[in-house]
């Protein structure tokens, strides 16, 4: 079914304007996707395990399955629904993605979303609906936020600062991201910079690396899937990592000593937001689909599940309670990531450089 035929599309300005409800996840079909399935594609992991529960009590309800791809990252998921678009249904973009969709793909990959086919988007706050990263545009909807911090071993350390993390005390018991633009961005959070300001400026570009040589000092390794921080921290060879409170969490659950903080100068925020597959053929029913999403109840079973808060109106303890949450976009750091994108070959070449040191 196509989506459109016997109404007008709602877009989220307008949604916003008038106080209609409207919201959209991102959905991406797979291989095989047909009449009687549609196909979600997103990183994998806790978050994905808690996706597949809660989309699995919408297709006992509704018939239609929804069948899962588990991707590394963002980049990959749209490199594949840029090669196969007919494959896919909808996906989750974290921020940068939507930036790359702009940037890389000319905003042909997704849909505009029609707000108005998802009622219950309207329990999702309002600032939220137009957080930085869905500003400009309508191809998303927001989902939850979290943040990049620093998990701890409470038994060895109790950071506030990214200075902390500098302290002689911590050397080789320090394991920081393996990621370029990361690392610029909490970087540049850590020196009050903002990173668009710091990539246009020669000198304020080399205080970051400055920096990031500084930090450097005290890892004895860099990760790059969040289990591999978690195994490290886990089995206390690392005390201190630069990682995510969702998954600092999980940890928690499991009897670890671990805590988290979003340090003093702020932090890399990651949100998310859900976007349709332009090809699709089943938005209608990947719009029910978000719908039963957004359902108050559903969605604090999301955030049981992976532990990151999504930004529901009135929010119960279940999301409050999460470590990354915040109750207003403004009190989190965002960054531009189409300043960033295009000199991420220079980041990475720079990083290279930081690590061999």
């Amino acid at each position: 079914m196509s989506v459109g035929d016997n109404h007008q599309s709602v877009t989220r300005r307008q949604v916003l304007h008038t106080g209609a409800v409207g919201g959209a996840i991102a959905v991406t079909g797979c291989v095989g996707s047909g009449d009687d399935s549609i196909s979600y594609i997103s990183r994998g992991g806790a978050t994905h395990d808690a996706e597949r529960e809660v989309m699995a009590e919408w297709s006992d309800e509704s018939g239609i399955d929804v069948t899962h791809q588990e991707v590394a990252d963002d980049t990959e998921m749209l490199e594949l629904i840029a090669e196969n678009p007919d494959e896919f249904d909808f996906t989750n973009p974290n921020q940068a993605a939507f930036a790359q969709h702009g940037l890389l793909y000319d905003e042909e990959l997704f849909t505009e979303i029609d707000y108005g086919e998802i009622p219950n988007y309207d329990n999702i706050k309002d600032d939220w609906q137009d957080a930085p990263f869905l500003q400009g545009h309508d191809y998303g909807t927001f989902y939850y936020n979290n943040s990049q911090g620093i998990a701890y071993n409470t038994e060895h350390a109790d950071p506030t600062s990214w200075e902390d993390i500098k302290d002689p005390d911590h050397e080789d018991v320090l394991t920081l991201h393996d990621n370029a633009i990361a690392r610029f961005a909490n970087t540049c959070a850590q020196l009050d910079l903002d990173p668009a300001q710091a990539v246009n400026d020669d000198a304020l570009f080399e205080d970051v690396f400055d920096e990031m040589e500084a930090l450097h000092e005290n890892v004895f390794t860099y990760w790059a899937a969040g289990d591999e921080w978690m195994r490290l921290l886990r089995e206390e060879q690392a005390y201190l990592v630069e990682g995510w409170g969702g998954r600092t969490e999980t940890l928690m659950q499991d009897d670890h000593p671990v805590g988290y903080v979003i340090p003093e100068e702020g932090c890399l925020t990651y949100a998310t937001g859900f976007a349709v597959v332009e090809a699709s053929d089943m938005k209608d029913e990947v719009y029910d689909l978000l719908n039963f999403l957004y359902e108050r109840e559903n969605a604090v079973s999301l955030s049981l599940g992976h532990r990151y808060p999504v930004q529901l109106e009135d929010p119960p303890d279940e999301i409050t309670g999460r470590y990354d949450y915040v109750d207003d976009p403004d009190e989190v750091v965002w960054f531009d990531w189409d300043e960033i994108l295009p000199i991420q070959d220079e980041l990475e070449e720079r990083f290279n450089e930081v690590k061999s040191l």
